[in-house]
């Protein structure tokens, strides 16, 4: 497997797929999460990527049951967004 992190090439970007896969609770063969594994150890880039969407996850799983973002906070919030 070819290295194409300054891009996120072809490689890159098929790895982090099947990595978002795992990461959304679908069984992967053994095979593919140590090819998964040994190109994050390689890709630092990945790597990264990798662990961003893997801590993204876990936060939204915390806030889970939380209390809803209230309407004023999140009517500014898209406010900013849509001037950016």
């Amino acid at each position: 497997m070819s290295e194409d992190h300054p891009s996120l090439g072809h490689d890159c970007k098929e790895v982090l797929e099947r990595a978002q896969v795992f990461l959304d609770g679908e069984l992967l063969e053994e095979s593919e999460r140590l090819e998964i594994q040994e190109h994050l150890e390689r890709c630092g880039p990945c790597y990264k990527r990798y662990g961003l969407e893997r801590e993204v996850k876990v936060l939204i799983a915390r806030l889970r049951g939380a209390q809803p973002c209230p309407r004023e906070l999140r009517s500014r919030i898209q406010e900013l967004i849509d001037r950016s």
